[in-house]
Order: structure tokens, then C-alpha cells, then sequence
């Protein structure tokens, strides 16, 4: 009897999205929620403080997380997605939307790690 070995499916990419009442309140929350839960395991953070969302956090566990704000366009959705997965040809095409600002990095990847902890992982 032949065995059948089932391949690796790559672990979806983790990343978080400010939920916090301004960046919620912007139509362009709810796309940017639904086109990157398609695509990636989403959690929501409480506001990380620049009030210019949609803001979302790419690599939120490690400890530079990569935080980008004024998501707004469907082709920076996409490139959002794209850059989630890896890709960094989007990464660099994001780079205008990047935050650097340490102090906001901080408090994000704090609030991420917290909230990675607390939440249970879908299998």
C-alpha cells in the first residue's frame, strides 16, 4: 500500500490591524480587514496612536515590527498583502507609508506581542 504524505502548507502570515475608533471609523477599515483576512490571520489592535489609518502592522511578533499608515487604495491593499507574504518588491513600494517613528514602533510591537499572547491560534 503506497503512502501518501501530505505537504507542508505554509503557515498563513500574522499581522495586526489598529482597530482603534478613528482608524475604525474610515470606509476603508473594513476593506482593508477583509482583504487581508482573506490572505493573512488578522488581530486587532487598541489604538497605536497616529490616528491616520488604516494601520496595519506586518511581522507584529518580532521585534521590529514593520508598521504602515494611510492605507487607502486598493493597490496599497494589495501591496499590503503582498508584503505580508514576503514579497519585497511591495515592501519597497510601501516604503512612503512606513512609519519610523521609534516610539510608535514600540508601543505597537508591545500591544502585538500582548495581544499575540492572549489569543488563541486557529488550527
Amino acid at each position: 500500500m503506497a503512502r501518501r504524505t501530505l505537504s507542508a502548507v505554509p503557515e498563513r502570515p500574522t499581522v495586526a490591524l489598529c482597530a482603534g475608533k478613528d482608524c475604525r471609523k474610515r470606509c476603508e477599515f473594513a476593506k482593508i480587514r477583509d482583504a487581508l483576512d482573506a490572505q493573512c490571520d488578522v488581530v486587532e489592535l487598541r489604538c497605536v496612536g497616529l490616528c491616520n489609518g488604516p494601520i496595519v502592522v506586518i511581522d507584529p511578533a518580532c521585534d521590529k515590527p514593520v508598521v504602515y499608515s494611510k492605507l487607502r487604495s486598493k493597490r496599497q491593499r494589495k501591496l499590503v498583502i503582498a508584503a505580508a507574504a514576503g514579497d519585497t518588491r511591495a515592501r519597497r513600494d510601501l516604503s512612503g507609508r512606513r512609519v519610523a517613528t521609534k516610539k510608535v514602533v514600540g508601543r505597537v510591537s508591545r500591544q502585538a506581542r500582548r495581544q499575540l499572547r492572549t489569543t488563541p491560534r486557529a488550527a
